[in-house]
């Protein structure tokens, strides 16, 4: 069994550039920012009430966002992605694919920034999967990717290592 743990240093580069962020858009939503900047743009009361309620739901969305990635990391930190004898737990991102057999696992490749894992029986895999799962799921089959996809941004171990650590378990 092999386990592929956090990179800490990328986390906590994410998790800080994502605090920024959030302070940023807490500015611009839940202050009167007009005092500070001199934009006549900002006069407009449609655009300035439109700004505020963009700014709204970016903070939510990038609050939630270092959530996740905040739980991912103090709970999975040392067992991001477990490869073990027969099956294969990844807990490397919300929309993770938790315990794969490797029996249901048809083909691995890399694509972009993504190891994807085509199953042999998706349909069945997506309905085992909560709805917030699920959709994030469709959303990446629907870009051209797998339900299943790893990102190696929090992990310590390259896509390439970890294809190879996996096609060594996988019998075609």
């Amino acid at each position: 069994m092999k386990n592929i743990k956090c990179n800490v240093r990328k986390s906590i580069a994410i998790i800080l550039s994502g605090i920024g962020l959030l302070a940023i858009c807490f500015f611009f939503a839940f202050c009167n920012f007009r005092q500070y900047v001199d934009v006549s743009l900002f006069n407009n009361d449609i655009v300035y009430y439109l700004i505020k309620a963009f700014m709204v739901f970016a903070f939510v969305f990038l609050g939630f966002g270092i959530l996740v990635i905040l739980r991912s990391v103090l709970l999975y930190r040392n067992k991001m992605i477990e490869i073990g004898d027969d099956y294969l737990l990844d807990n490397s991102s919300f929309a993770c694919g938790g315990e794969v057999r490797y029996t249901e696992i048809k083909s691995i490749y890399i694509k972009g920034m993504f190891l994807c894992i085509k199953l042999h029986n998706e349909e069945q895999f997506l309905k085992k999967q909560n709805f917030l799962k699920q959709l994030l799921m469709r959303a990446n089959k629907k870009m051209g990717y797998e339900y299943i996809t790893i990102s190696d941004n929090f992990l310590d171990t390259n896509l390439f290592e970890i294809k190879k650590l996996i096609n060594e378990k996988i019998t075609y």
